[in-house]
């Protein structure tokens, strides 16, 4: 009886290496698609992340936004008033949400920034009070930090809720003159903080709307200046 070698042939090595090699370019390729696709996703997922966590940055700071008093002195007289100045694209005030200062309040402008192509980036800037003492509308400002919070914005524009005057806002209660919206507000020409103000992005088809409300008792900090209940 004649023994057979044991082993593979030549021509079955072959069809083996040839079927190995095709699971593993198929393995390969599979490999390739969902990493992409993953890479995809997550670059998606991190950009929304980032958008969401700087909503909730531009919120705070509004919410955060004090009564803060400087004295507005003109060739013929000196005033007390709010440190807050508003534009439909701007804003300059103190808030007590910072970004960069977590034991001081923040000296902050957010600007709606137009860029070449139309759109809009929207900046914060700020420097924190305790290196910086405000006293008078006159002192000139430095801001130590800048951050972009969004980017390619279609449409931005700011809107406050208020009184043209302290004086207006006090009669109020006997005139029953309702507060007006406006996309101006000055705490130094006003001696008045909005009771609200609200900002509307744009992106695409996308909308958001920030609303904020400010303090309604801002008629005490005046007090020791005037005589105001």
């Amino acid at each position: 009886m004649i023994n057979k070698p044991s082993g593979f042939t030549l021509i079955e090595l072959l069809i083996a290496v040839s079927i190995l090699s095709a699971l593993l370019f198929t393995g390969t390729y599979s490999y390739q698609m969902l990493a992409g696709r993953w890479q995809k996703d997550l670059g998606q997922f991190e950009q929304s992340a980032k958008a969401v966590k700087h909503f909730n940055l531009i919120n705070d700071i509004l919410l955060g936004v004090q009564p803060y008093v400087v004295m507005d002195k003109k060739l013929s007289y000196t005033k007390p008033a709010f440190f807050f100045i508003g534009f439909e694209q701007s804003l300059l005030a103190i808030t007590g949400a910072g970004l960069f200062s977590k034991n001081y309040p923040e000296i902050f402008k957010l600007t709606a920034l137009e860029k070449e192509n139309g759109r809009f980036d929207l900046i914060y800037q700020a420097i924190s009070s305790e290196n910086i003492l405000l006293l008078t509308t006159q002192q000139s400002i430095e801001f130590e930090h800048r951050i972009v919070l969004l980017e390619d914005l279609d449409e931005v524009s700011f809107n406050y809720l208020g009184w043209d005057s302290y004086m207006e806002y006090a009669e109020i209660a006997e005139n029953l003159k309702p507060a007006t919206w406006r996309d101006k507000f000055s705490g130094i020409d006003n001696q008045l903080l909005p009771i609200q103000m609200a900002v509307v992005i744009k992106k695409g088809d996308k909308k958001m709307m920030f609303s904020a409300d400010f303090n309604r008792k801002t008629l005490r900090y005046l007090s020791p200046y005037y005589d105001i209940d």
